[in-house]
């Protein structure tokens, strides 16, 4: 099972829904917002909640509920979107670590975009260490095919399949196969776009 919580400014609980255990986390906000506006009378309301639960179909709902308010967060994809647009200029994040901005796909918006240093050091860290991870558990199968331990592509493929995603970097890496052969290398302009996003995230808010 899971519980839906609604508290007052302190935490103080003031109602409590049970609901089925595969319950997205999405399909609980309509119930929320409902509860809020006839149970309680609340005319106005913000609700603050992360990407998951804040999708753009909610958020498309509230603006449709009139009276409720957002405070969430972008998706990659989505982030990724607005920078190859231009929305944003990267060199902006030189002076500033906190950047506003408005953008025609996120009409009625401030999107703020936010960058940490640190945690884009760490992304990268982390990135390279599951990447030589990754390269160390294939080598085994890279050496048993050019010995001609292993052969066939869909052996290769099986035994690949195994070790390629554990560490889940394995989109990372461009792989030919063959009945007698195999080449794995990183895919560096992938690796590159994603590094891109390290340390930003964008607050996007309905709330002036």
């Amino acid at each position: 099972m899971e519980y839906g919580l609604l508290t007052d400014q302190e935490g103080r609980p003031v109602a409590v829904e049970v609901v089925p255990g595969n319950t997205g986390d999405p399909a609980t906000v309509a119930s929320q917002v409902e509860r809020i506006k006839r149970r309680f009378h609340i005319e106005r309301a913000i609700l603050v909640g992360d990407r998951g639960m804040l999708t753009q179909a909610r958020i498309d709902e509230l603006r449709q509920e009139g009276g409720i308010e957002w405070i969430s967060a972008l998706r990659s994809p989505q982030i990724r979107a607005l920078l190859d647009s231009g929305a944003i200029q990267m060199g902006l994040f030189d002076q500033r670590w906190v950047v506003e901005v408005a953008h025609p796909d996120y009409p009625g918006e401030r999107l703020v975009f936010c960058r940490n240093p640190d945690l884009a050091e760490e992304r990268r860290r982390k990135r390279e260490d599951l990447l030589q991870a990754t390269e160390a558990r294939l080598q085994p199968i890279l050496e048993a095919v050019a010995q001609g331990r292993l052969q066939g592509a869909a052996q290769i493929g099986l035994r690949l399949g195994r070790v390629i995603d554990k560490h889940k970097v394995g989109k990372h890496f461009v792989i030919e196969i063959q009945d007698r052969s195999l080449k794995i290398h990183r895919d560096q302009p992938k690796i590159e776009a994603e590094s891109r996003l390290d340390g930003i995230y964008v607050i996007r808010t309905s709330v002036s």
